[in-house]
């Protein structure tokens, strides 16, 4: 195993912390090496709201992945999530002359540093660029302008903020911890590259994460970034509601959700509702639970298409909606996210054919292993990912990772 080609990637969810070390080989593929994870304590949407505790738990997760792998780590990539970030549109335009001629790289690097040019709040701080469209000459529809002959390049980007100040609290939890920030993903990206085919991005589809506190979606066309956003419900609702319906701990509300949650009462049979009010400790049962756990799904999913509102460029995906996320794996969760956005559904948790994926335990790895394909696409490419963050992995893992007695050595110096 190099130590040059490791790649840590930690996923900073709303109830757990999950990482991964994975070696990656020249062609940008990788194996995944090492995996742990722990509860997301002092932490809270997307923000380290306690740093020391944060910072513990950072550090319980890397040094558990450093005994896993018998590497010594020193940095590592991670994602970014919360209701901090925002979404908007850019548009840049570059004149090509004194007359017309082919375009070229140094025309791109030019509008796409002016579509990151826009004014922006104090306190908001670009985190991800994607182009959309590109435009020459009113020419629309350019998926790659370059080495086209025209007199005027203008791009259309799909822009990602973030808030400063819970950027650098994550940096500032990652460092306390002991370690590096290597660069950082939106959330919902990262799950994205992991889950999504070119097919599914060609065409038109919707992610839609369902995490523990809160629920992230995308949408894509045309191979592009085309909205994204996010609902402030995940599946600890869930669990709440079947907490306080039938009278459990919330502990004992959660075992059952994952072991016989279903959230369609057509797949069940039915059971009167009234049952909840009349007795004080009601016989769980498939039908109660569904009674219970379908109008909350039902309003999560409705809130995503809602808070997207386009229904007109909704009916055109033709790949339609792509479930994942701890949230979604209750029974009846695709039928009925069918039912609401009149579209086919399907869920995916990890990407086909990922060597090293198969030893991954029960979880939502997607995030991080889409990490992972930032990473190892980034270091290989030799050149920041449109979407990266300014100062991204590239040209920081080399050296990042020792392992046997030199790590000793150095962790004796220190």
């Amino acid at each position: 195993m190099s130590q040059e080609r490791l790649i840590v990637a930690c996923d900073f969810g709303t109830t757990t912390f999950r990482g991964l070390v994975a070696e990656v080989d020249e062609a940008g593929g990788f194996y995944i090496v090492a995996h742990a994870s722990g509860p997301a304590h002092g932490f809270q949407d997307g923000d380290f709201t306690d740093l020391g505790t944060g910072s513990r738990y950072i550090a319980e997760i890397i040094k558990a992945l450093e005994d896993a792998s018998r590497t010594y780590i020193t940095g590592f990539t991670y994602n970014i999530s919360g209701s901090h970030l925002h979404s908007l549109r850019s548009t840049a335009q570059v004149p090509i002359g004194p007359g017309p001629r082919p375009i070229r790289e140094a025309d791109l690097e030019e509008v796409r540093l002016r579509a990151r040019s826009l004014a922006m709040p104090f306190d908001q701080k670009i985190l991800s660029v994607t182009p959309v469209e590109y435009v020459v000459d009113r020419v629309r529809g350019i998926v790659d302008p370059l080495g086209r002959v025209g007199s005027l390049l203008e791009m259309h980007a799909h822009l990602i903020t973030g808030s400063r100040s819970v950027l650098g609290n994550i940096e500032n939890a990652v460092d306390n911890a002991g370690y590096k920030p290597l660069g950082d993903e939106v959330d919902v990206l990262a799950a994205a590259r992991a889950l999504l085919t070119k097919e599914d991005l060609a065409k038109g589809v919707m992610l839609i994460d369902i995490g523990g506190h809160m629920t992230n979606w995308v949408v894509y066309a045309g191979g592009s970034i085309v909205a994204n956003g996010s609902v402030p419900y995940g599946g600890i609702i869930l669990t709440r509601d079947l907490a306080h319906g039938l009278r459990l701990e919330e502990e004992e509300a959660e075992r059952i959700k994952r072991e016989n949650g279903v959230v369609l009462r057509s797949l069940v049979d039915h059971v009167p509702v009234r049952v909840l009010f009349e007795e004080d400790r009601p016989e769980v049962t498939p039908g109660l639970v569904a009674a219970i756990l379908e109008p909350r799904m039902e309003e999560i999913l409705t809130l995503v298409k809602e808070d997207y509102g386009d229904l007109g460029q909704l009916a055109k995906l033709q790949s339609g909606v792509v479930l994942t996320g701890g949230g979604s794996r209750c029974r009846g969760t695709r039928r009925l996210c069918e039912e609401v956005f009149d579209l086919p559904a399907r869920e995916c948790y990890l990407p086909v054919d990922l060597p090293g994926a198969e030893d991954l335990p029960a979880g939502q790895w997607a995030t991080a292993i889409g990490l992972t394909l930032w990473a190892a696409a980034d270091a290989v490419s030799g050149a920041p990912q449109e979407t990266a963050a300014a100062g991204g992995v590239l040209g920081k893992l080399k050296g990042l990772f020792r392992s046997g007695r030199r790590a000793e050595a150095l962790k004796a110096e220190s």
